[in-house]
């Protein structure tokens, strides 16, 4: 099941929140080597901040599975803030329209080819979702270069937006590799290419959880 939770919310929610820290820590500190802002075991930044939307994919023993975290670019990019020299095709980094997709984890604690998609389907089709539900154009995002197959065969608009480029000293480096700028146009087209990726013949509820929204189910 998908959980929807605001920034705003994290007093209200904070076991959900401690846990999607730690994770974040676990997989882009501890594990990609990347260099962060950490604190206790936690990987907090910047654009953690009230207007920040976190898809959470939370199993039975409620323990988050997957996650990704939107924000508005017209305050908080990353890509206008750090990665600038990605974007080639003359867009601008920020729009009111436009929501960056950061943090994206995937890791279902069952392992197969079957699950691994059916959890990046289940991820990004609550993603889309909101999104049009919530009248967002595309969402930007910064991804690893050899992911591009990958999210093309999910959503088969993706647009790069520049060319490939070292980060973190480069591929060889702990901590480095090639990236790029791409964006994921949203559409009811788009939705049902997310769900036939990972073979969901109807998609997990979602439990919108903020405080101006509590109990409402996207199906």
């Amino acid at each position: 099941m998908v959980t929807i939770i605001k920034g705003k919310d994290r007093a209200e929610y904070p076991e959900f929140f401690t846990q999607l820290f730690k994770l974040r820590y676990k997989v882009f500190v501890e594990g990609r080597g990347w260099s962060l802002p950490t604190k206790h075991g936690l990987e907090i930044d910047q654009y953690d901040d009230d207007e920040a939307i976190y898809f959470l994919d939370v199993n039975e023993h409620g323990i988050i599975e997957g996650t990704v975290r939107i924000t508005p670019t017209v305050q908080s990019s990353l890509t206008a803030d750090y990665f600038s020299h990605l974007i080639e095709n003359g867009q601008s980094p920020r729009s009111s329209r436009v929501y960056e997709a950061t943090r994206y984890i995937v890791r279902p604690s069952q392992k197969s080819r079957d699950l691994n998609r059916a959890a990046k389907s289940r991820l990004l089709a609550a993603l889309t979702q909101w999104c049009l539900e919530n009248d967002v154009e595309s969402i930007q995002t910064v991804i690893d270069s050899n992911t591009l197959p990958t999210f093309l065969e999910l959503n088969p608009k993706v647009l790069p937006m520049g060319l490939s480029y070292p980060y973190g000293g480069g591929r060889n480096t702990h901590g480095g590799g090639d990236c790029m700028a791409i964006r994921w146009p949203i559409s009811q087209e788009i939705l049902e290419c997310v769900r036939l990726y990972g073979d969901l013949s109807l998609l997990h509820a979602v439990d919108a959880i903020s405080s101006e929204n509590i109990g409402e189910m996207i199906h």
